[in-house]
């Protein structure tokens, strides 16, 4: 698949995402395989440094083909990775991917790394894998059904597929927290206001710096609407198995500044998780 412009600009804001420091691109280098497996079976609250919901899909990992879709940056893959998996990563940004091969050495396991566009799976062969692990990266490309497709290709009869999606319902809320001041939505002193229509497509930033979904320049982030995110995995057959929402709303005592986006997340259920399985 050719690269486009909305690929160009991922690609672009990851590379400078490694170069930056940011906390997404940066090797988990201090798990152990008890931590995972403690976290797995409900005895940890967390995995420092990154959130695997729903937290089943990590026991019986080893020895199972586990694609990391757009996932690069040695976080999930490190996790799969100690589990003993036969871990494999596609991402745009070769930035994230060295950060798994540099997890993969740190460890001691195989890790294969491939460069690509998530709507282009044709690397690799029809039902390659066990499990499709991706993150909320699904943001990144205006259209679900083509990732979706490729997806029901490579997994085997029986696979799961884990996808991450931000909740439409509530995600204008967070673009005031996309790298820029001033959303329309917010903290009012009492709860966070949904302000704007519920509304899919491209987010732009305008020329004042704020994420919005009316006007400016394309960031790179779409919002995908509920008909498509659920209508597009059982259009293929895909069967839902669980839906698993960030778990961070639960969580006591409330911590952060009011107006933050760490205080937002114990208001809002921003992200929910996919499992959906090949029939």
């Amino acid at each position: 698949m050719a690269q486009d412009e909305i690929t160009r600009k991922v690609e672009e804001c990851w590379d400078r995402g490694v170069e930056e420091g940011d906390p997404c691109t940066r090797p988990l280098l201090d798990l152990t395989r008890e931590m995972i497996e403690e976290y797995a079976a409900g005895r940890r609250d967390e995995l420092p440094g990154v959130g695997m919901e729903p937290r089943y899909l990590l026991e019986g990992a080893e020895g199972k083909d586990v694609l990391c879709l757009a996932s690069g940056g040695g976080q999930q893959s490190a996790v799969f990775g100690l589990l003993g998996a036969n871990v494999t990563v596609l991402d745009i940004s070769a930035g994230q991917l060295r950060g798994d091969r540099t997890a993969a050495e740190h460890y001691g396991y195989q890790v294969r790394t491939v460069k690509g566009d998530m709507r282009d799976l044709s690397i690799f062969e029809e039902a390659s894998f066990d499990l499709v692990y991706q993150p909320a990266s699904i943001a990144y490309v205006p259209d679900v059904r083509p990732v979706y497709r490729e997806v029901h290709r490579v997994l085997r009869p029986g696979g799961l597929y884990s996808v991450g999606h931000t909740n439409p319902a509530v995600h204008s809320l967070s673009l005031g927290f996309c790298g820029s001041e001033g959303g329309a939505g917010g903290w009012d002193g009492a709860g966070y206001r949904i302000v704007d229509r519920y509304r899919g497509g491209a987010v732009l930033r305008n020329e004042a710096g704020v994420a919005n979904m009316e006007e400016g320049e394309p960031t790179g982030e779409h919002c995908h609407l509920l008909k498509d995110i659920f209508g597009g995995l059982t259009e293929l057959g895909f069967i839902i198995s669980d839906v698993a929402e960030d778990p961070r709303h639960l969580k006591e005592p409330i911590t952060g500044k009011p107006g933050s986006y760490e205080h937002m997340l114990y208001f809002v259920a921003l992200y929910f998780n996919i499992v959906a399985e090949k029939a």
